[in-house]
């Protein structure tokens, strides 16, 4: 068998990786790319003319390849960044805009408002491309809008704020990774509907899973069952409650909820059963294979083209493949790798997608590391007992490979994971089979109500078992701080570990133990640099003010709110987590003037108290919306830079910003430009 290091594409998928982080993150120009690319694709061929009389050079050959898929990935992500893309909208957009946009995709709804992907395809009269976010106030009088369809309106696009505090969650940066970099928010009224030739996949799928989902709202699912049913089959999430969101995600079963390796597997595993008699037939095996990529992908379609079903689907197609080629280098290895390499090749923004790096985390921990830790499991003869070890060493595996990036993007782990997986996984493929013929006899109109009974008792059950598990929040960790350092070296020493797992000698242990050096290294500097440094930080709350000061491993909060429980809201939790501390004290208080690190802060409120000071300040900052002739204040006490919080009303910090500008004083506002950090 081939080793899996000699395997090319796990070479150009490393390559490719690294040519796609650098394009995105420094944006290599499209054309020196070129230029570089058709210098290295000439030496290439130079070299294989005279590699014969010259066998030394093939390694310089190889050199050159690996540069070339190398920069081929840097163009791919520099390709579809806005700026590179000559017929994209955001080169047209001023004050206002008359904009012809087609709904793409309908997102999860908050409290308040819906929302949707929208692709503009004209802006004015000029015709162009791009994705933006849409959100609407909800409109019991008017139906929400629906995928494929088109309408123009009149309106300011607007940029996607940044995060507004330290280590809280960028959804600016989030929407980046997926081309979209403006948004709209409008009321319904505003939106005029335009007749316009919809005649593409996505459009026809949308109508199917909507005339599946009427067919099914005429039997007595109850909404949690129904949303299940709509995650599960049709891969459309919008409609689950957000506790029951929470009691997937705390019992360790969120990825039940997303249609993606694991419901792709199952309808993997059921079409090659249901179509194996056809492998009789003379090349049965190719027709075979054939005919269950093509269900594979119409299910992607239906589902809606997500990332996660994609690539699931593109990785069982090689597997397919390899399986019908009698491939005996271990086919879902190599198929993983591969369909690694064209989907990034082919979208390279998938690299970014939480879901993606968790997806094949999962399957790679399962290929590899589930052999092993099975091997620990005592066998036992009875075949019960011996299919819950191997669900167990899945479960195991599984985690041990997406750990890492769960808790660096989540900062939790779920404790009954395992409890919770032995249990649910063994009856998905039930409930997804059971789930097909429940949306086809809807869609006949000839659904039985006992196959209605039974399989809404089934939901409801699973339902109880998730939120009796998740009810268990002692077993819940929360709130622990992985950085990407800590990810990265983390997964060095996984890797180190399995290594020396299946090859117990000297050089396989030195490495081992030096990944563990490296991994405790990496935690004690962090420890160190967050007990050696100190800050003071100025977040944004709207209508309020607070004030951080990090002491080491302590923060104390003067803040403005109604009560002291208040104070701990989410940005502070993240501040928190991110920075590892370990004390919060909350003071509702803020001085007047406060001294730090050798800065002079004046802090003036509604009161507008400012004369009579003793001290000349060098920051001022200004809360609560205070009445004050700004201009006097700054000919008496002219500070380095003048701070506005979000207490204060709009309309007087553009008047102050104003003032500033015109005497030469830097200005900051949390509410565009961030939380204030002075350290």
């Amino acid at each position: 068998m081939k080793k899996i290091s000699q395997y090319i594409p796990l070479h150009l998928s490393l390559f490719l990786t690294v040519g796609v982080l650098i394009g995105y993150y420094f944006l290599i120009p499209i054309k020196i790319a070129l230029i570089l690319i058709s210098i290295s694709v000439s030496t290439m061929l130079l070299l294989l003319l005279i590699r014969k009389k010259k066998p030394n050079k093939n390694w310089i050959l190889q050199l050159m390849s690996y540069m070339t898929i190398f920069l081929i990935g840097a163009i791919r992500i520099s390709s579809q960044h806005p700026s590179q893309i000559k017929k994209h909208y955001s080169h047209h957009v001023s004050q206002e805009n008359q904009l012809v946009i087609q709904i793409d995709k309908k997102l999860k709804p908050t409290a308040y408002q819906d929302k949707y992907y929208a692709q503009v395809i004209q802006i004015d009269s000029t015709p162009c491309t791009g994705k933006i976010v849409i959100s609407s106030n909800k409109d019991s009088l008017v139906k929400p809008l629906k995928v494929g369809e088109v309408y123009t309106l009149k309106t300011t696009l607007q940029e996607i704020n940044k995060a507004l505090n330290p280590y809280s969650f960028d959804y600016s940066d989030y929407l980046k990774k997926q081309g979209i970099i403006h948004q709209l928010s409008v009321t319904y009224p505003e939106l005029k509907k335009v007749k316009a030739n919809q005649h593409s996949l996505k459009i026809y799928a949308a109508k199917w899973r909507s005339k599946i989902q009427s067919s099914l709202q005429k039997y007595p699912f109850d909404e949690n069952e129904m949303a299940i049913i709509n995650a599960i089959i049709l891969g459309q999430r919008q409609s689950i409650s957000k506790d029951l969101l929470n009691s997937y995600a705390g019992a360790g079963a969120i990825h039940i909820l997303a249609v993606s390796g694991l419901h792709v597997g199952i309808l993997f595993l059921l079409l090659n059963f249901l179509f194996k008699p056809i492998e009789r037939l003379p090349k049965g095996n190719y027709l075979k294979t054939s005919i269950i990529i093509l269900i594979l992908w119409n299910f992607a379609l239906l589902t809606g083209l997500s990332g996660s079903v994609v690539r699931a689907v593109t990785m069982f197609s090689f597997i397919a493949i390899g399986l019908a080629m009698k491939n005996q280098r271990s086919p879902v290895l190599h198929a993983l790798i591969t369909s690694y390499f064209f989907l990034v090749l082919i979208y390279p923004l998938f690299l970014f997608d939480v879901g993606f790096q968790m997806s094949y985390a999962a399957v790679l921990g399962i290929v590899l590391l589930q052999p092993e830790i099975e091997k620990l499991i005592p066998r036992s003869r009875w075949f019960f007992t011996r299919k819950i070890g191997q669900l167990l060493s899945v479960s195991i595996a599984a985690t041990i490979g997406t750990l890492p990036i769960s808790l660096y993007y989540f900062h939790q782990f779920p404790g009954l994971f395992f409890v919770s997986n032995v249990v649910i996984i063994p009856f998905i493929g039930l409930i997804m089979s059971i789930g097909l013929l429940v949306v086809f006899l809807a869609l006949l109109d000839l659904l039985p109500s006992f196959l209605v009974d039974l399989y809404g008792g089934i939901l409801h059950y699973m339902n109880s078992f998730i939120e009796w598990i998740a009810s268990h929040e002692s077993f819940l960790f929360k709130d622990i701080s992985f950085s990407i350092w800590a990810l990265l070296s983390s997964y060095f020493l996984i890797s180190m570990a399995y290594r020396f797992w299946l090859n117990k000698k000297l050089p396989q242990l030195t490495t081992f133990l030096m990944a563990i050096l490296l991994f405790q290294s990496v935690l004690l500097y962090e420890k160190y640099q967050t007990e050696n440094s100190n800050e003071l930080v100025l977040f944004h709350k709207t209508k309020e003010s607070l004030i951080g000061i990090k002491t080491g491993r302590d923060l104390t909060v003067l803040h403005s709110l109604d009560s002291i429980q208040r104070a701990n809201t989410g940005f502070i939790n993240a501040y928190q987590v991110g920075l590892k501390l370990s004390n919060l004290e909350t003071l509702k208080t803020i001085p007047n003037c406060v001294d730090y690190q050798h800065q002079k802060i004046l802090v003036i409120d509604s009161l507008g108290i400012f004369q009579n000071n003793s001290f000349q300040p060098d920051i001022i900052v200004l809360r609560q919306s205070p009445k004050i002739n700004l201009e006097r204040l700054l000919k008496e006490q002219p500070p380095k830079m003048l701070i506005a919080d979000g207490s204060n009303y709009k309309t007087y910090v553009n008047f102050w910003r104003l003032t500033c500008l015109k005497d030469n004083i830097a200005f900051h506002y949390t509410g565009i430009d961030g939380a204030f950090v002075l350290k």
